[in-house]
């Protein structure tokens, strides 16, 4: 009989939770709690688990809204900690293994069909699904995670590029608009997060003309931090960016500015591209968890 997994998706504010077996999540066995009425991860678990799986799982894979070093972690927006022999034993010996959620995205982005992602810019051509992807997250906080999909594994790299300073482009530009209240956003995720997109936004007026100007202007940010991390990553297979803010920028009219200066040709090589989507499954890192390959 197929290992049954618990598959976990640890936000700052919300947990979901779902069964996988054989690398599928089983999608009527989704649910999800609000952190606030639960003291650690574990208490969570226990009554998703008396409920959903009474006889206990033989697998664990967490994903995790923080950073991941080796069997521990902790969660960057509560104070929850992660161990994974405790978490094991406490399972009676059940498998656990923790990654952080944006590589959990990672895993799941190559089975991820058309009805979960809005699609920017269309890939130029139909090849196969082998290749350099970029997970791009752009919510409370910034980070990213390339992804590397070859030989039948998907491989994915921590990565902490929220606290990488500003590209020169990107600075500039911000500069010209905002003077010296650009000093306030010395790095990537002081522009690019939930605070970054308010502070922002504060700079312009709060009617209707100062919401256009404004999404304008930071959908050309975007797109001039986005051409950044092609040349950085090289994704060939796609950007795929997820996280409130970036899906609510890339929902609006400002799409369209987006995609334009994005594709602007790269003086370095014309033929330097990716097409761009935007996850909209949000039991997407769960997807990932159900579907990622480990060992001990």
């Amino acid at each position: 009989m197929t290992r049954l997994r618990l598959a976990a998706d640890v936000g700052g504010t919300n947990t979901r939770l779902g069964l996988a077996q054989g690398g599928v999540l089983l999608a009527d066995t989704v649910q999800s709690f609000r952190n606030d009425t639960f003291r650690g991860f574990a208490e969570v678990m226990d009554q998703y688990l008396q409920g959903a799986a009474p006889g206990g799982v033989a697998e664990v894979t967490i994903a995790i809204a923080g950073p991941v070093t080796g069997s521990t972690a902790r969660l960057t927006n509560r104070d929850w900690h992660f161990d994974a022999a405790e978490l094991s034993q406490h399972l009676r010996g059940a498998r656990v293994h923790l990654l952080n959620d944006l590589a959990a995205l990672g895993q799941a982005c190559p089975h991820l069909g058309a009805d979960c992602l809005d699609t920017v810019i269309a890939p130029a051509d139909s090849a196969g699904g082998h290749g350099q992807r970029l997970v791009v997250g752009i919510g409370t906080g910034f980070n990213l995670s390339p992804v590397l999909h070859a030989g039948g594994q998907i491989h994915c790299l921590n990565v902490e590029y929220g606290h990488v300073s500003l590209p020169l482009d990107v600075a500039e530009h911000l500069r010209r608009r905002t003077g010296d209240a650009a000093a306030e956003f010395p790095t990537v995720e002081h522009l690019f997060s939930g605070r970054g997109h308010a502070a922002v936004r504060a700079q312009f007026t709060e009617d209707a003309a100062g919401t256009r100007a404004f999404q304008t202007f930071y959908a050309e940010l975007l797109a001039l931090l986005a051409r950044n991390l092609v040349l950085a990553f090289l994704p060939a297979r796609g950007v795929y960016f997820a996280g409130a803010v970036a899906r609510s920028l890339l929902a609006s009219p400002a799409r369209q500015v987006f995609a334009e200066l994005f594709q602007q040709p790269f003086a370095l090589d014309a033929r330097i591209a990716a097409p761009v989507h935007v996850i909209l499954d949000d039991a997407a890192a769960l997807k990932g968890c159900a579907a990622l390959s480990w060992q001990d």
